[in-house]
């Protein structure tokens, strides 16, 4: 006989269901084009749990962002060895590895600068974990805010590409470009 399950369980397992559909419809039909009754009825529920669990559609879309960044995160191609250009170059062709997910492409790159603004990027690890290997640990007052400058204006320089990549027609070509482009820069920006 199968151990019956806890309430606390239960609630995990409704929150996970609305959290996993939540991240299917958003990523195929976009913030705009999906309701918290689409999400509701896609996992068998009404709208009750969705709102119980995140509050309202912008906190549930919140989370949905929160679930992609991780995918980011969760880059493991960081090369150990190499200097600090190579190893960023590693986890920037991860990252666009990852615009080839649909899905991933609409809820981050799309919707989220649009829906969430674009000043969560300034406390996010994503950011931090960028920043960590683009800045040199240079004294001075002066050349500490010059590699912060550089290091926020490559990151947006990178953002920018990945949104060029999410509306290309030719999502490879697209990448490339991007790769080839960003590449240069680095070089000229990590020494």
């Amino acid at each position: 006989m199968e151990k019956r399950k806890t309430q606390a369980e239960r609630r995990a397992e409704t929150r996970q269901q609305v959290l996993d559909s939540a991240c299917r419809l958003f990523g195929r039909n976009g913030y705009a084009n999906t309701s918290l009754e689409e999400i509701a009825s896609d996992c068998g529920l009404t709208t009750r749990p969705v709102y119980h669990y995140f509050g309202n559609k912008l906190a549930l879309f919140q989370a949905v962002n929160d679930v992609m960044v991780s995918r980011i995160l969760a880059i493991q191609h960081e090369p150990r060895s190499g200097n600090k250009a190579t190893r960023f170059m590693a986890i920037w062709e991860a990252f666009l590895d990852l615009c080839d997910d649909p899905g991933f492409r609409q809820v981050v790159l799309i919707d989220s600068p649009t829906i969430l603004g674009r000043e969560r990027w300034k406390k996010s690890p994503v950011t931090a974990r960028a920043e960590s290997l683009l800045i040199n640990q240079q004294e001075g007052e002066k050349e500490h805010y010059r590699q912060k400058l550089l290091s926020r204006m490559a990151i947006a320089a990178m953002a920018e590409a990945a949104l060029m990549i999410a509306d290309a027609e030719d999502i490879q070509l697209a990448k490339q470009e991007a790769n080839a482009v960003v590449s240069s820069v680095l070089k000229k920006l990590v020494v």
